[in-house]
């Protein structure tokens, strides 16, 4: 009798000791689970809420007593057939894991899910990443409208790459101006539309660009187009990073015409200039002789010899005459301004 009772006694303690020991790995579970950062659910097999966090309590603005031991669907119907419900149950169905992001528009969040299934049921991890995520879509908006901006532009832009000086983008009115196509432009360098001559000039710049890192206007530039005409560009340019890359992105307006304008109306000036001072001088020595003359000649009627000697030096000097105004009217028939 004695040894049976010792017996029961030891089944009691290993008992006790085995529920103490399941409740302490319960324990530790349920601290462990409410510790971590993330939040977390657990469902069984017929997606009965097993377990809930403060996290998650948290994170979708559920009360742990009103979604545990609830089925998953009735208390989230308005999630049946959306992006988180389609991977769960793939999850389930085919015992593999899943790692995705969706939206939850009653609470307008986003949210980054990972869920493990097991014989027991799905284990759900998730986090709002709403802030991240709204980081992302106003950066894709920027970069869209950077886009827009860059190849809708009426001017010619382009990008390289600062230590390569490869072309990393083109648009069209680059590629309208130069002659060049966008695949051409992309396996180019800088190098490749500069007049040989220019290249140490262009380097020697950049070099210095690179080690000041200021947003400046480089100035007027001169370029090589793909049919070896020479242009001249007005080069504005700035850093950026482009595609994880340093990079500078040049603004190229052509002023070809513009200089050649401008030169046209300096040669004209200079023409202006030359037919003033003809005017001013050359006419001025033969008129004061004519008008000189003409006095003489009246007062020496009776002289015939004296007489015929101012009449050929008059002539000589309406001839002289005759000579400068034709050379003002041919420099003045150069003299065309373009409106």
């Amino acid at each position: 009798m004695g040894k049976m009772k010792k017996e029961t006694e030891l089944s009691i303690n290993s008992g006790n000791i085995e529920q103490e020991m399941i409740e302490n790995s319960l324990e530790e579970k349920n601290t462990i689970l409410e510790s971590i950062t993330d939040a977390f659910f657990a469902v069984d097999q017929n997606w009965v809420v097993t377990y809930w966090n403060n996290m998650a309590e948290k994170v979708l603005d559920k009360p742990r007593n009103e979604i545990l031991n609830h089925y998953l669907w009735d208390i989230y119907a308005d999630s049946v057939g959306l992006e988180s419900y389609k991977k769960y149950h793939k999850a389930m169905e085919t015992g593999s894991a899943v790692h995705f992001e969706d939206y939850y528009a009653p609470l307008k969040k986003w949210y980054e899910i990972s869920a493990y299934p097991s014989a027991k049921g799905l284990s759900v991890y998730f986090k709002d990443i709403t802030e991240r995520k709204c980081i992302e879509i106003r950066l894709t908006a920027s970069e869209k409208r950077y886009s827009e901006l860059f190849h809708l532009s009426p001017l010619p832009m382009m990008v390289f790459d600062l230590d390569t000086l490869q072309f990393l983008d083109v648009n069209e009115a680059t590629i309208n101006l130069y002659g060049y196509t966008r695949g051409e432009f992309l396996s180019m360098t800088l190098k490749d539309i500069k007049p040989a001559e220019d290249i140490p000039e262009m380097e020697r710049l950049l070099e210095n660009d690179r080690l000041i890192k200021k947003i400046n206007s480089i100035g007027i530039h001169r370029h090589q187009k793909r049919d070896g005409n020479i242009i001249n560009v007005d080069l504005q340019a700035n850093f950026i990073e482009y595609k994880g890359k340093e990079a500078k992105v040049i603004i190229a307006n052509d002023i070809t015409e513009r200089l050649n304008y401008i030169t046209a109306i300096e040669d004209q000036n200079e023409k202006l200039r030359e037919i003033s001072w003809i005017q001013s001088h050359l006419i001025r020595a033969p008129l004061a002789r004519i008008l000189g003359l003409i006095p003489l000649i009246n007062s020496v009627r009776e002289k015939k010899e004296e007489r015929k000697k101012m009449l050929d030096y008059l002539m000589l000097s309406a001839n002289e005459l005759d000579k400068i105004i034709r050379t003002i009217t041919d420099k003045t028939c150069d003299v065309k301004i373009d409106s």
